[in-house]
């Protein structure tokens, strides 16, 4: 299973963006996938979840388009934001089930999760593409919060 994951190529677009100078509204990473990505990154989820082995898998990210930093309307969505080339998706399998940790380097974020908050991560990503968002999952103290918007993509 391990290495179907290693193999797996998500397909789709995944953009994420956090906002500069503004840390009161949504500060944490803004998140959303078109159609295609929703329902790839779902199977990619699945397979995380059947694996006895803690994995993970890198992805491209995006840049968000003008329409799509709108969305939060942050700032009448003209706020500064900045992305990231990749995201790396970690479920940790000796973490307890509601861990959620995300991790920032120069080129990538890490989002480190346990069994149940993988789920909450598959639910959340399986209704973008109907069309729903504004909502967030974080740790128990409500930090490390990543932000899910609907997509404007057709």
């Amino acid at each position: 299973m391990k290495s179907l994951i290693e193999k797996y190529k998500v397909k789709g677009k995944v953009y994420a963006w956090t906002y500069k100078n503004n840390p009161n509204n949504y500060p944490g990473w803004n998140f959303t996938v078109n159609k295609t990505a929703s329902k790839s990154l779902i199977e990619l989820l699945d397979l995380m979840n059947k694996c006895e082995w803690s994995t993970k898998k890198t992805i491209k990210l995006e840049v968000p388009t003008d329409l799509q930093i709108r969305v939060p309307n942050n700032q009448n969505g003209i706020a500064r934001w900045e992305t990231i080339p990749k995201l790396t998706l970690k479920h940790i399998k000796k973490e307890p089930e509601n861990h959620w940790l995300i991790k920032n380097s120069i080129d990538c974020i890490e989002v480190q999760f346990g069994t149940n908050k993988l789920i909450e991560l598959q639910n959340t990503i399986k209704i973008i593409p109907e069309g729903k968002g504004d909502f967030c999952i974080s740790n128990k103290n409500c930090e490390d919060i990543l932000y899910f918007w609907w997509n404007l993509e057709e």
